[in-house]
């Protein structure tokens, strides 16, 4: 029996109310009218004008089944910041729930930038950049300082095809009518275009597999964009993965027609300029479907009655791949020849 929320985090206007509701699965209905869960909602971290307005406590019985509903609140405060806290749901005998409730201001706020620019640009590809800034009322957008040819949108989209290298600068300012008005100001240094890195994120070099399905992906990074990636299994391609990376899957990749023992794995990525890169080969073992457990070599054929006269050989199976380490494997040969000794 455990918890279950419909949300997953919340989210309550200031001065308002939001609710969630709360059920109990895998709940045995005994028949025993008396038989009571009682399920505790409390705010357990975090800013104190989140509270419980009704749901604190939680009655679960035979007769009263359906989920049962949390009512929060967010009381106005002076500061003009969202809010944010931790409420706890338990029950004795159950793992608790947690969930992450914000509170949403309505105060007045100037703006405040919140985007990072990405300060690299490559000749003759497009470069593309989202700015956002946090306000209320919600900000709007303009280019104070850019390069011939850039615009910015309405939503704050930043567009430009570098013509030459070389440095520009840019500054893009948010204002809502409040004080004071918000700047993003940086360099952005327009280069030749660099072919992409790439590395095989899974299976890791050494790793041994086992069937039916394995995990086979890559890494690519790119001053610009990568594009593609080529999965190739001892040479042998195995799937293609287009468009925008940077991490690619080879979907559902099926070992079990692989030999038992090593195979390198390949990924070649290209970027949008056409560059192709090989990340680093690894090499994976495939240990089949089962361990060898060795060979009978020095009774003959097995008949009915006859025990004792097989000996395994220890070093005829592949020991080095299975869980069973060498010695163990002498001593069930040693065992093997006793039991003849007795025999004879």
């Amino acid at each position: 029996m455990h918890l279950v929320l419909d949300v997953s985090s919340l989210k309550v206007v200031e001065g308002g109310t939001a609710s969630f509701s709360v059920a109990l699965a895998g709940f045995s209905l005994s028949g025993d009218p008396d038989e009571v869960v009682t399920v505790t909602v409390e705010r357990t971290d975090g800013d104190a004008d989140l509270t419980v307005r009704e749901g604190a406590s939680l009655t679960f019985k035979p007769a009263v089944w359906a989920p049962q509903e949390v009512v929060l609140a967010a009381a106005k405060d002076a500061d003009n910041e969202d809010g944010a806290a931790t409420f706890t749901l338990s029950a004795p005998g159950l793992d608790s729930r947690t969930l992450i409730v914000t509170e949403a201001d309505q105060d007045p706020l100037a703006p405040v930038f919140t985007t990072v620019p990405v300060t690299q640009a490559a000749l003759g590809a497009p470069y593309r950049l989202s700015v956002h800034a946090r306000g209320r009322p919600a900000p709007t957008y303009a280019l104070r300082t850019a390069p011939p040819g850039m615009s910015l949108d309405a939503p704050g989209n930043l567009t430009w095809t570098p013509s030459q290298l070389g440095e520009v600068d840019v500054a893009v300012v948010a204002s809502n009518g409040l004080q004071p008005d918000a700047e993003l100001s940086f360099r952005l240094v327009v280069g030749l275009d660099q072919p992409p890195s790439a590395r095989i994120t899974a299976p890791l070099q050494g790793e041994r597999l086992s069937g039916p399905l394995a995990n086979f992906s890559c890494e690519c990074i790119d001053d610009v964009g990568c594009v593609r990636a080529l999965f190739r299994v001892d040479g042998v391609p195995l799937e293609t993965q287009e468009g925008p990376g940077p991490v690619y899957f080879a979907s559902g990749w099926d070992i079990r027609g692989l030999a038992r023992g090593g195979h390198v794995l390949q990924v070649i990525v290209r970027d949008s300029a056409g560059h192709e890169v090989e990340a680093e080969a690894v090499t994976v073992y495939v240990d089949g479907p089962g361990p060898d457990a060795g060979t009978a070599v020095d009774g003959g054929p097995i008949q009915v009655g006859d025990e004792g006269d097989d000996i395994i050989d220890p070093w005829s199976c592949d020991c080095a791949t299975t869980g069973l380490a060498p010695a163990v494997w002498m001593g069930l040969g040693l065992l093997g020849l006793r039991a003849r000794r007795r025999r004879t």
